[in-house]
């Protein structure tokens, strides 16, 4: 998703289509484990836990795929608001644990699931109708643990998770959704790397089109926040998406922060802004 890597990509230009560089390796950078460790201790304060706040879940879709998930409790009970969380595209669970444990640290439950193909999930290839079915079974089971309706539920998407997150707010909205350091869709990203115009189809299955998902959301929230020294997914792309969105919408730049670091840069603003962002929306329990 780099500049650098699709940059790469577009020696494809000079070879031929049939020998265009595949994104979708790079897009799916799943990482397959047998079982989950979920360590409990994070790096910072913020980010630990107690073990029994913790819970391992395994989700089922339509019967035949499995996914892994864990469910993080906060302390505070009820929470302030369900959340569910969808990562980004490297790894498993086992590294993308830590947001949901920071979330929950803030007073919201979370549940977290690896897609079809990370961690322990069944070992398909991921598609975007796949992952919609994925999303589609971890909003059914938040909704029915917590025992409200599944349009009270905020969606939190990080990275690659953030068009997860848009493709099921466009099919099931939430009561909120937030994104950060997001993309505008694989054409876009093309679009950004090499300034042609070329089909995003010669270098990904999937268009994962953000952009018009955000755009055809109307009357949901959206908090968008992106760190202004991220050369991963540049900031401008939030900035377009928030160009594009119906109100009520809100852009966070978050100065300095590179494309992990936008909570630890933001500090106890992090808090802040969720929660101000959250105040009158229907997560509430």
């Amino acid at each position: 998703m780099s500049r650098r890597l699709l940059a790469v990509g577009l020696l494809c230009a000079g070879v031929g289509v049939g020998a265009c560089y595949d994104l979708d390796p790079f897009l799916y950078s799943r990482t397959r484990v047998d079982h989950y460790t979920l360590p409990a201790e994070g790096e910072t304060p913020e980010e630990t836990v107690s073990p029994e706040q913790i819970e391992p879940v395994e989700l089922v879709v339509d019967g035949q795929v499995r996914l892994g998930a864990a469910y993080v409790k906060s302390s505070q009970q009820p929470p302030r608001a369900y959340v569910l969380y969808f990562h980004g595209i490297c790894c498993n669970l086992n590294q993308h644990i830590s947001r949901p444990k920071g979330l929950a640290n803030l007073g919201y439950d979370v549940l977290v699931f690896d897609y079809r193909g990370w961690g322990t999930s069944t070992n398909l290839e991921p598609t975007e109708p796949g992952l919609l079915a994925d999303s589609q079974a971890a909003l059914a089971w938040l909704s029915a643990r917590a025992g409200v309706p599944a349009d009270r539920i905020l969606y939190y998407g990080r990275s690659f998770g953030t068009a997860v997150a848009s493709q099921l707010a466009a099919h099931e909205p939430p009561a909120a959704l937030v994104l950060e350091s997001p993309f505008s869709s694989v054409q876009g990203l093309v679009r950004d790397s090499s300034n042609m115009d070329l089909p995003a189809g010669f270098f990904a299955k999937g268009s994962w089109d953000t952009e018009a998902r955000v755009a055809s959301l109307q009357g949901v929230p959206l908090l968008l926040l992106h760190g202004t020294a991220d050369d991963f997914i540049r900031p401008e792309f939030s900035e377009h998406l928030y160009s594009v969105a119906h109100e009520p919408k809100q852009l966070v730049l978050v100065e300095g922060a590179d494309h992990d670091s936008v909570p630890q840069r933001m500090g106890v603003d992090y808090a802040r802004t969720l929660g101000a962002f959250l105040e009158g929306t229907r997560t509430r329990p």
